[in-house]
């Protein structure tokens, strides 16, 4: 079989006269109620959605590094080559392990005991609210409560975090094993099962679709990876110089929530910010510096040369699937509104191709 190869320029290419063949729009709509049962199956069951989403990026990432460790080492033979990869595993395990550690045990240091934090933490709101004294009292009140609020939520969360964080602990342990075995092992099984099971007449079509939305969804969620950990090593660059414990964890977690538009990099800052002011006041003033300048050099750098290249979406329609995707399915629909938007309307727009080939216009 012949490779399709579908540019980002064939996909934005895209004519199609409107049809008033019956059979098309009901084939359609079964098509369309068919994806979004799809979607909503998905949400249902969000967390597993996440491990598994998760899982699917750790496979993006191999395989790009993979495709970059053998560009790099194409003269070496491939005993060289072997040697090479476990080296460089067994660095990375054990430098990511040590910090690992590390980061752990500052932390439990650090929250040893959480109602004492939590009283430094309020007191340390007094040196702002202090500062805040020149405005009227009903502003510097409304301050407080925020902050008093925000912290006993957070707080009040820690115990179902670390619930949480078992699970997904327990289902990484047991499913990405799997995932990626099937990745490595059965691929080449899987892709030609999946092959013989589309009817021959509708092969091109099919491999088109696939290509597409395989290439627009890579495109997409490499160049949010890729700007994610950019925002974490800033972030995490950021939070060591000015002695912030944990800055590690921290780093990763701003990284991570930058993906959720608009209140995203909001959320991240607040952890940040809550342990500076175990420390003192000034560095927590400092981890929000440090967010402030990940997130100016994201909007002015990284979103317009990476995210915006990558996808090609109105700004008004961006903004009503956000919306729309939030009420619905929470912050998890707002990370995959724009993705889930541009595979839906790659299959559709194929599929009434498709059924317009299938079933013509009707003879008058």
């Amino acid at each position: 079989m012949s490779k399709i190869t579908v540019t980002s320029a064939d996909l934005h290419q895209v004519s199609l006269p409107l049809t008033t063949s019956r059979r098309v729009w009901l084939a359609l709509a079964i098509v369309f109620a068919m994806l979004c049962a799809v979607i909503m199956t998905l949400f249902y069951f969000s967390e597993l959605f996440i491990v598994l989403l998760f899982g699917l990026c750790f496979i993006v990432l191999f395989n790009k590094a993979v495709n970059i460790f053998n560009k790099y080492t194409v003269k070496y033979t491939r005993k060289q080559k072997q040697v090479f990869a476990i080296s460089i595993t067994l660095l990375t395990v054990t430098i990511g392990g040590y910090f690992f550690m590390m980061q752990v045990r500052n932390l439990s240091e650090l929250f040893s005991d959480l109602e004492v934090i939590q009283v430094m933490i309020l007191q340390g709101t007094q040196l702002l609210m202090e500062m805040l004294s020149v405005f009227p009292d009903a502003v510097t009140e409304w301050v407080q409560n925020t902050i008093d609020g925000i912290v006993s939520q957070i707080f009040s969360y820690i115990p179902s975090l670390l619930s949480q964080a078992s699970f997904y602990l327990l289902s990484i342990v047991l499913l990405y094993p799997i995932m990626f075995s099937m990745y490595l092992k059965d691929r080449g099984r899987i892709k030609r099962l999946i092959d013989d099971a589309v009817p021959k007449r509708f092969e091109n079509e099919f491999k088109y679709t696939a290509n597409a939305v395989l290439t627009q969804s890579n495109n997409f969620f490499v160049a949010k990876i890729i700007e994610s950990i950019a925002i974490a090593i800033i972030c995490c660059i950021g939070f060591y110089l000015i002695g912030l414990p944990g800055w590690l964890f921290l780093g990763i977690l701003v990284g991570l929530l930058n993906n959720v538009p608009y209140i995203g990099p909001i959320i991240a800052t607040i952890p940040p910010v809550v342990i500076g002011f175990v420390i003192s006041w000034q560095v927590a003033v400092l981890a929000a510096v440090v967010c402030l300048i990940a997130q100016i050099i994201d909007n002015v750098y990284l979103v317009p040369f990476m995210i915006s290249s990558k996808v090609n979406v109105n700004p008004f329609t961006t903004v009503l699937l956000i919306l729309t995707f939030s009420q619905l399915f929470g912050a998890l629909g707002m990370i995959l509104s724009i993705p889930i938007y541009i595979i839906c309307k790659i299959i559709l727009i194929e599929s009434y191709k498709l059924l317009v080939r299938v079933f013509p216009e009707p003879q008058t």
